[in-house]
């Protein structure tokens, strides 16, 4: 029996939040559904191992080249001196990173649009990207770094919605853990304070200020790990302030077709790919234009000032981003825009356009452009779809990386953990012999520093390969290993080189490398 209010009050007013409460299950259910899907992907494309690369030896500790930004170092060394194995560690964090990533970019899209459909679609074309699940079940930082960029957008939007101070104080730490895990991350910080400095709800002295709060404390975070680094292991960033970028026309030719594999697979025409991803630029310029005067322009309702200031944020973020790494392939010598640097700009536009998208069904004038995203969002899950399930399935039988079943079954490989204990290892693969021999192992003499194209004015090769020659003379038994599948390291000695120059007695030649032994001098 209805109460004496209910009676007065009309049906639909108790309908409405029975309804949003049915849409908001609808939204954690799908969500739910998402994850899901993703934690199986990642155990099948794991099942071999998980894709371990020579950057992923660097974070292990087990490379004889040192890491650059240290947390992802530290997530990975701090169980292992608890006792947990390297890959245990990195398999746990997969699992953490995997889940906050599609959680944290459903939260946020829904939270800044008001629409959980639009987050459903969001996060779809985020976790079902193959180079999302490729990269969650590789021993990588990208994955941690997607973290704590959305923590970061997470806590600046608590602050545009309630004004606090604390709000922009943990967004700085967040983004402080974000540059160390990679230093892509500075970019992020000057989008917030872009947004911070044009938000016209506040005084200018208030704007300066939430802007040193969210830029100091981060940037102590980073810079004093940076002084603690280089004082006690004698390196931080690793890189020069020096224009070595050594990129020709058929590199920057790669990297537009990786970023256009964004969109849809390689089979389809370049032509077409480009098209479209163009068309996805243009609009979601369009909107941040319209979005960015209305944001200085006119106070707004709190949701639409949410939806403006998080869509400008990612739209500041993606440019910044792409710039940085950008300059980055013009610090540093043979650096491409690989898909797994690239990715984390396509997981912003997604949400940006997203974001963007929910406030165009209303205006029947944007009808049709909303209409014709919803087709391209089918059209490029769909091939997300299909390369993931093809991904995923050669993963489960062969996997991919030094884990693969070829490298678990290599001869020489096998050669090589016969060879003496004490035996000192020279290899152009010193990271998969340690991590598949657990031997420790040095690089090849290099004849040029990869990150500069040029030799070591402090280390010629002339005196890396004497210093092998004189362990040897000394009576430390010393092995080079060659391997052939090691095909991409063209700034090591070569193996004629080494045989001129050492006295190298053949030990084992196998179906993919082969192993020397260093002898005395005199016995040449």
């Amino acid at each position: 029996m209805a109460t004496p209010a209910e009676r007065f009050i009309p049906a639909a007013t108790f309908a409405a939040p029975r309804r949003i409460h049915r849409a908001e299950a609808g939204g954690t259910i799908a969500c739910a559904l998402l994850m899901a899907v993703s934690l199986i992907l990642y155990r099948l494309n794991s099942h071999v191992g998980m894709t371990v690369w020579p950057d992923s030896t660097r974070y292990m500790g087990i490379s004889p080249i040192p890491y650059d930004a240290p947390v992802y170092h530290w997530m990975l060394v701090l169980p292992h001196a608890w006792g947990v194995p390297l890959l245990t560690a990195a398999f746990a964090w997969g699992i953490v990173t995997l889940c906050a990533n599609v959680a944290l970019v459903f939260a946020l899209v829904r939270r800044a649009s008001g629409d959980w459909r639009h987050a459903v679609v969001g996060t779809a074309l985020v976790a079902l990207a193959p180079q999302f699940v490729s990269l969650h079940a590789a021993v990588i930082s990208e994955p941690p770094f997607i973290t704590f960029v959305l923590l970061t957008l997470w806590f600046a939007l608590d602050y545009f919605a309630r004004g606090m101070r604390r709000d922009l104080l943990l967004a700085s730490l967040m983004l402080g853990m974000a540059t160390l895990t990679r230093f892509t991350a500075p970019p992020l910080g000057a989008a917030i304070v872009l947004v911070i400095l044009t938000d016209a709800r506040v005084s200018l002295s208030r704007r300066i200020a939430d802007s040193a709060v969210l830029a100091l404390p981060g940037a102590a975070l980073f810079f004093g790990w940076v002084a603690v680094s280089t004082l006690t292991v004698g390196h931080s960033i690793g890189r020069e302030l020096q224009f070595y970028g050594n990129m020709g026309a058929a590199q920057w030719w790669a990297n537009l077709k990786t970023t256009a594999a964004w969109i849809l697979p390689d089979a389809v025409p370049l032509s077409i790919r480009l098209a479209l991803l163009l068309a996805v630029l243009g609009f979601g310029g369009w909107q941040f234009l319209r979005q960015l005067a209305a944001w200085r322009r006119a106070r707004l309702d709190l949701s639409c000032e949410l939806r403006i200031a998080f869509s400008l944020m990612l739209g500041l973020f993606f440019v910044g981003y792409l710039a940085f790494v950008w300059l980055s392939t013009a610090l540093e010598a043979n650096l491409q825009f690989v898909g797994r640097y690239g990715f984390p700009a396509y997981v912003v536009l997604v949400m940006m356009v997203a974001t963007q998208a929910s406030g165009l069904g209303r205006p029947s004038g944007l009808r049709t452009v909303w209409l014709a995203l919803a087709a391209l969002a089918a059209l490029v899950l769909l091939g997300h779809t299909v390369r993931t399930a093809a991904r995923t399935h050669q993963m489960f039988r062969e996997g991919t990386g030094f884990l693969s079943r070829d490298w678990r079954a290599s001869p020489t490989i096998a050669a090589v953990k016969a060879l003496p204990a004490k035996a000192a290892l020279y290899s152009n693969g010193a990271d998969a012999l340690a991590l598949l021999t657990d031997r420790p192992a040095q690089i090849t003499p290099q004849e040029r520093l990869l990150r500069t194209n040029r030799p070591d004015p402090d280390n010629p090769p002339e005196a890396q390969i004497a210093r092998m020659q004189a362990q040897a003379d000394a009576g430390v038994p010393v092995y080079l290993v060659t391997l052939d599948r090691i095909d991409w390291r063209f700034y090591l000695a070569s193996e004629a080189r080494l045989l001129r120059e050492l006295t190298l007695v053949p030990a084992g030649t196998f179906a993919d490398g082969r192993i020397y032994r260093v002898a005395p001098g005199e016995s040449r």
